[in-house]
């Protein structure tokens, strides 16, 4: 537990520059030494922390946009917990850090290259010298140039090279089809373990990745797990995972109990609220006969339309193995819209691919008779399909679905 005299460590406001992810990298060096706590919620941190928090030593902001403004509070004990896990799928090696360390997922990556530090009794963290500059656009070329002298500086330690990616950076690495993507995927494939997560990451994407020979490994998980507790759909060591409520498919909310659960949340007025020994998530889930996990979209998501209940991850599966859309449909997102006959009615949003010969007026159609080709029922094809420039994003590359509802409300 966290000694209550501990300092908080605030970092200046994370700008992708090298000497910030340096400062980041320092506080969270500090906070796996247990010299500090670090704070980097989105509030300025309590004067006392309320009773059964004493052992915070890390805070995160979560990415829901509902409800009161709060922020996660870790331990050591559970950082420490989670690092040990995620070793024993991976090793400890060498971390290339490429997310930003104000999410959990970032700090984890500088986090356990200071744990691999800590279990081989090394000088300094297991880190690229000097810390990558992140400001610029992620592409290929970007990737590359920061990765080769990981590699090298990896090799030279003699530590597995690893990393940790959003869907969005390695769908550009697989996809492309330049000679910089083809360098990329070349080095990315010198990578013991690719970590992906944050998002659900397309089939297409996974399959394509594992062909080239790329080590990707699914990850699932919170801030309030301390990051990702469930790889390739099977829970860590120690991770236990459970169904409430189940319906006749099998499917209800997903709790989790772990050791890697966070203390509870913090909020703006002081306050806190613990979690506990399980955590309720927002997902519902299947569990197979061996335990492997299936997400099958939030909750709070699930859409109810002239009294049928529509999954739009199902719509966003369609829209993305649809043989019709592709090379048009660059990413989906489907929402539930207020109407006065249906309760709601469901629409999508749509970017569309650069190279795409069809006019956006024509998209819509294309998308709905697509569709009607799919195992889609005709009730949850989306009544109106926009295409929009860009979609609404929170966190380090989740959909922000309120917004998106917004959007198509608005239109």
């Amino acid at each position: 537990m966290a000694s209550p005299d501990l300092p908080w460590l605030r970092p200046s406001p994370y700008d992708a520059s090298a000497a910030s992810l340096a400062e980041h990298a320092e506080a969270i060096g500090a906070v796996m030494a247990g010299r500090a706590r670090l704070w980097l919620g989105p509030f300025d941190p309590p004067e006392a922390l309320p009773a059964g928090f004493e052992g915070t030593a890390l805070v995160v902001p979560t990415s829901g946009t509902t409800g009161a403004v709060k922020a996660v509070a870790l331990s050591r004990q559970a950082l420490l917990a989670s690092q040990d896990a995620t070793a024993s799928l991976i090793g400890n090696g060498f971390w290339l850090p490429l997310l930003p360390p104000t999410h959990i997922a970032g700090v984890q990556v500088l986090a356990r290259a200071h744990r691999t530090a800590q279990v081989l009794d090394l000088d300094s963290p297991a880190l690229p010298i000097p810390l990558p500059d992140l400001s610029g656009h992620f592409d290929s070329a970007a990737f590359v140039a920061l990765a080769e002298p990981a590699l090298d500086q990896a090799r030279a330690a003699g530590l597995p090279a690893l990393t940790s990616l959003v869907p969005t950076q390695l769908t550009r690495i697989v996809t492309g089809a330049t000679g910089a993507d083809a360098r990329a995927r070349a080095v990315l494939r010198g990578f013991s373990a690719v970590l992906v997560g944050g998002a659900a990451t397309p089939r297409e994407v996974l399959t394509r990745a594992r062909g080239q020979r790329i080590a990707v490994r699914t990850t699932y998980g919170s801030s309030e797990t301390a990051g990702g507790c469930v790889y390739d759909s099977a829970p860590l060591p120690g991770v236990h995972l459970r169904i409430d409520a189940p319906d006749a498919e099998g499917a209800g909310r997903l709790v989790i109990s772990s050791p890697t659960l966070a203390v509870g949340y913090l909020f703006a007025d002081g306050t806190g609220q613990v979690i506990g020994d399980a955590f309720a998530t927002s997902d519902l889930a299947t569990l197979g006969p061996d335990g492997d996990l299936t997400v099958l979209g939030r909750a709070d998501d699930v859409i109810i339309t002239g009294g049928r209940k529509v999954l739009p991850q199902d719509v966003e599966r369609a829209i993305d193995r649809s043989l019709m859309l592709r090379g048009l449909v660059r990413a989906a997102v489907v929402v539930g819209v207020p109407d006065a006959e249906w309760g709601s009615r469901v629409e999508a949003l749509v970017t569309i691919k650069t190279a795409a010969v069809a006019e956006a007026s024509d998209v819509p159609a294309l998308v709905r008779s697509a569709l009607r080709t799919t195992e889609v029922p005709s009730f949850m094809i989306p009544k109106r399909v926009h295409v929009v420039e860009e979609l609404p994003l929170l966190g380090i590359g989740k959909i922000d679905r309120s917004a998106a509802a917004r959007i198509a409300a608005g239109i």
